[in-house]
C-alpha cells in the first residue's frame, strides 16, 4: 500500500475568499485568507456505488493579505510544504505530477485487479481555527484509503507567530522547567477523558506510552481558550481506540504559562 502526499491539484478549481471576522478589512492583529479547493475524480465516483472510482479533495487556506508581506509569504510556504510528499522546504511542488502518479498508480491496479470493485481517494484539508492575538492556528488533516484494511487519518496542527511568520514552539508558552508540572496536569486531564483512576495502570488499560509514563507530545492546537494535544491513531494505542484529542484549559496552566507568551493574552 502507498502513501500519497498531494498537493495543488490543476484539475477542478474552486476559490472561496472568506474575510476575518466577516469584515471588509481585517482586524487588528488578524489576516485576510481564502480557502483553495481542489478537486479531481475518475471513474463513477457519482454513482451510488463508488466502486472503482479515484477521488481526490485538496482544501487549504490561503493568506491573500496581511500588513507584513514576508510573514504572509514565510506562512503560505508552510503551508505548502505540508502538501509535500518528498519533504520539500522549496515552497514549490510540482502538484500536476503529484496527480497523475496518483492516478496512474490507480488506474493500473483496476487494470490488475479488474474484480477488486475498490475505490482510492484522498481528502487533505486545512481548516483555520484561530486568527487574532497575533495567531494563526491551522489544523490539517489527511483522510485516505489506497488499499489496505481501513482508511487511514492524520492530524498535524500548526500554530504560527505573526510577528515573526514562525510556528510556536511549546517552549515558547511553558518554560521547560516547568513542563513536568504541564505533564502532571495533562495526564489528569487524560485519565478523566479516558475515565481511568489515577493508580490504573496505563499499559493495562491499552496505551503504549514508554514505560508506562504519560507524556505530552508536540502536536498541539492553540486556541482561545485551552492547548489541544491530538494522538493520532496507533501513535499511543490501537487503532480501534481511535485517536485522543486533549483538552487542557488555559485556567488550569495559568500559572506555568511564560508571562511574555501570545497565549497570556486570552487570560489576562
Amino acid at each position: 500500500m502507498k502513501k500519497y502526499f498531494l498537493g495543488f491539484i490543476s484539475a477542478s478549481i474552486l476559490l472561496s475568499f472568506i474575510s476575518c471576522g466577516g469584515k471588509n478589512t481585517p482586524a487588528e492583529n488578524e489576516l485576510k485568507f481564502r480557502i483553495v479547493k481542489y478537486e479531481k475524480q475518475s471513474g463513477g465516483c457519482d454513482s451510488l456505488r463508488e466502486d472503482n472510482c479515484a477521488h481526490i479533495k485538496i482544501e487549504f487556506p490561503q493568506i491573500t493579505e496581511f500588513e507584513n508581506p514576508t510573514v504572509k509569504d514565510k506562512i503560505n510556504k508552510s503551508i505548502v510544504e505540508l502538501f509535500s510528499n518528498d519533504g520539500s522546504n522549496s515552497g514549490e511542488i510540482d502538484y500536476e505530477t503529484e496527480m497523475k502518479i496518483f492516478i496512474q498508480d490507480y488506474e493500473e491496479f483496476i487494470k490488475e485487479f479488474p474484480d477488486s470493485y475498490q475505490s482510492w481517494f484522498i481528502e487533505r484539508t486545512g481548516e483555520v481555527k484561530l486568527n487574532k492575538e497575533n495567531i494563526f492556528s491551522i489544523d490539517f488533516m489527511e483522510y485516505s484509503f489506497t488499499g489496505g484494511a481501513h482508511p487511514n487519518t492524520y492530524v498535524t496542527f500548526k500554530n504560527f507567530n505573526l510577528n515573526n511568520g514562525e510556528e510556536i514552539k511549546l517552549d515558547e508558552l511553558i518554560p521547560k522547567d516547568k513542563q513536568q508540572e504541564l505533564t502532571k496536569i495533562a495526564e489528569a486531564e487524560f485519565r478523566k477523558l479516558k475515565e481511568l483512576t489515577s493508580e490504573a495502570d496505563l499499559g493495562e488499560a491499552g496505551y503504549w506510552f514508554e514505560n508506562k509514563e504519560f507524556y505530552l507530545n508536540n502536536n498541539f492546537l492553540i486556541t482561545d481558550s485551552s492547548l489541544v494535544f491530538y494522538y493520532n491513531n496507533y501513535e499511543i494505542t490501537a487503532y480501534a481506540f481511535g485517536p485522543t484529542e486533549l483538552e487542557i484549559p488555559y485556567i488550569k496552566i495559568k500559572s506555568l504559562l511564560n508571562e511574555k507568551s501570545l497565549i497570556t493574552n486570552f487570560i489576562n
